[in-house]
């Protein structure tokens, strides 16, 4: 009976979609702290490069550059999975994210309109071997979901084009909570 109602759960979820533009929170802070790509597929890019750096005491910042031989339009996927850091390794947290850019986009989903504050990138669709650039970059913790326990964490950006992985991008974040006094 239990496995009956689980499955009925399951799918009720799974058939209504999750609209990822409603997340907003205030009950942790999120600080990157370093983030690299970890491969690229040659074939599809010219080159992708991301630099972390230190803007002030708590927060990274990301600069990027990439360049696509192909043209991805409006159909560039990507997949965010959270990874947290137990037992002296990165382990597979529940938490997955998988949609269009252009919708990530639209939504704000982790305050990735804020690519438009610095660098030549202007939005939806992606053109092909153009230098898309983005400077200053700082995920806007208030957009991520709620609940999520304090910890570090890996988030594995993977960027997929017609079943094609372009890019897989490693983020390396902690989410501390306020003290309570």
């Amino acid at each position: 009976m239990n496995v009956f109602v689980l499955s009925i759960f399951i799918v009720t979820v799974l058939s209504q979609g999750l609209d990822l533009s409603k997340f907003h929170q205030h009950d942790y802070r999120l600080t990157v702290e370093r983030a690299h790509v970890f491969h690229y597929d040659k074939e599809y890019m010219n080159y992708i490069k991301v630099i972390p750096f230190k803007c002030n005491r708590t927060n990274v910042a990301l600069n990027g550059t990439l360049n696509f031989k192909i043209n991805v339009g409006s159909e560039l996927v990507i997949m965010i999975q959270f990874y947290k850091f137990a037992s002296n390794e990165y382990r597979l947290f529940p938490t997955r994210f998988q949609d269009k850019f252009c919708k990530f986009f639209e939504n704000n989903v982790v305050g990735v309109q804020r690519l438009l504050n610095c660098g030549n990138f202007v939005g939806c669709p992606l053109v092909s071997n153009t230098n898309i650039t983005w400077c200053n970059y700082i995920p806007d913790d208030s957009r991520f979901p709620p609940l999520i326990p304090s910890g570090s964490y890996r988030l594995n950006l993977h960027a997929l084009y017609s079943n094609n992985e372009l890019f897989v991008l490693e983020v390396y974040a902690k989410i501390t909570r306020p003290e309570v006094k």
